[in-house]
């Protein structure tokens, strides 16, 4: 796990630095957080790559019931002193992407696939799929939770990577999954606090960007 999130910090900040429209992850799981709704944007503003994905699959059912704890605790762990809290505290989560995991050769490598359906390198939803850029690190040390897509989203998501996959690397045998599901919180038509979850319901990451 901690391998993953040395990954996701390094490719964040390659992101940051190219791009200053930020969509990272959160995770959470508390009482007084709005449920999530396909109404959290704002009217009259288009947030790209932020529109709300459906729930309704067991996974993300349960990975939309774990956000609000772990909301709850970066909120009060005092760490993001940047974050407007009593702000946010008023927004409802938006699922915005699916994590998904490749694993090929004895390597992992993370993508994400939002609501257009289209596959993108982890942080990298500006750009299109480049397996040129695709970051691997050993399985071994790709812990964390995984599971094999079961809703029409999941499938979705896993169908997308493993097209782009196969695209790349005709030749060889590889293994595609889902890792997890990111939710935003918006403000002012940008991304404010990302959560990202597991299947398990275990926090992947959480930051105020």
């Amino acid at each position: 796990m901690k391998r993953w999130v040395t990954v996701a910090v390094l490719l964040l900040a390659i992101t940051v630095g190219l791009a200053a429209c930020g969509d990272r992850a959160p995770a959470s799981d508390a009482d007084d957080t709005p449920p999530a709704t396909d109404a959290n944007v704002p009217s009259g503003t288009t947030i790209e790559g932020s529109d709300p994905m459906p729930t309704d699959g067991p996974n993300e059912t349960a990975a939309l019931g774990a956000v609000a704890g772990i909301y709850a605790e970066q909120r009060d762990s005092g760490t993001w002193a940047d974050v407007d809290w009593a702000a946010l505290d008023a927004v409802a989560p938006v699922f915005n992407a699916y994590l998904v995991r490749v694993d090929l050769g004895g390597q992992a490598a993370l993508f994400e696939v939002r609501s257009d359906g289209l596959p993108h390198n982890l942080y990298a939803f500006q750009k299109a799929f480049d397996s040129g850029s695709i970051i691997w690190i050993p399985a071994e040390d790709a812990t964390g939770a995984f599971a094999d897509a079961q809703s029409s989203g999941e499938l979705m998501a896993v169908g997308a990577v493993n097209v782009a996959m196969r695209d790349a690397f005709p030749d060889d045998a590889f293994t595609v999954t889902i890792h997890g599901y990111r939710f935003v919180y918006l403000q002012d038509g940008r991304s404010v606090f990302t959560i990202e979850v597991a299947p398990d319901g275990s926090m992947i990451s959480a930051g105020g960007y």
